[in-house]
């Protein structure tokens, strides 16, 4: 799991966060592998864990 924690920028093209579809204006985290853009550190670990699950239980490659 790594990633990178942004204050104060808003993402180049993205503008919103790939969980819950909130807009991104000041601040978010980008998983570093995938380079996708959450609002905060909820909504990644969220996502990292539906995504453990639809793979069956293995941990996604970081």
């Amino acid at each position: 799991m790594k990633f990178v924690l942004v204050n104060g920028r808003m993402p180049f093209r993205q503008h919103d966060c790939v969980w819950c579809c909130t807009p991104i204006y000041t601040g978010y985290l980008r998983d570093i592998a995938t380079r996708l853009c959450y609002c905060d550190h909820q909504c990644y670990m969220i996502y990292r864990e539906s995504s453990a699950l639809l793979l069956g239980g293995r941990v996604c490659a970081s």
